[in-house]
């Protein structure tokens, strides 16, 4: 029975130049499939589109905020609504909701201000890109 394995004259069982290039063909494709995903740390959630209702202004906490459709809805200071994609410029992944007026991103640290997205430190070389919204009454809206 052939199992990609042979048997050398020295009693040692070693894999077959098929064999190991057919396993080494398997491990890359598996590592690229999983570099597609890589980083993603999205709810599953659509992204959302103009005119979509983002989330509510009691939702979002004075220096803080929530992540609603890849769309990080802030408040820095009570009654000044901003949102920003939530992606983080470096690689790609979901930033979290903000803490003491800080917004981080969970892969490799970079810090963004609450304020105007700028970045503050990490590997990220750039802010986070403002998104435009409006604000009805309660009701938080791409704009």
């Amino acid at each position: 029975m052939y199992d990609g394995q042979e048997f050398h004259r020295d009693n040692r069982w070693c894999l077959s130049r098929r064999a190991l290039l057919t396993g080494a063909g398997a491990v890359g494709a598996a590592g690229l499939l999983s570099a597609c995903g890589a980083g993603d740390s999205s709810t599953g959630q659509e992204a959302a589109t103009v005119g979509s209702v983002l989330t509510s202004t009691a939702d979002v906490p004075v220096g803080g905020g929530t992540v609603s459709g890849g769309v990080l809805v802030v408040q820095p200071e009570a009654g000044t609504f901003k949102a920003y994609d939530a992606t983080c410029p470096h690689q790609g992944v979901r930033v979290g909701a903000p803490r003491d007026g800080v917004i981080t991103c969970p892969a490799h640290n970079s810090t963004f201000a609450v304020s105007d997205g700028s970045r503050r430190g990490g590997p990220a070389t750039r802010g986070l890109t403002e998104i435009p919204i409006t604000v009805d009454g309660t009701t938080i809206t791409r704009a």
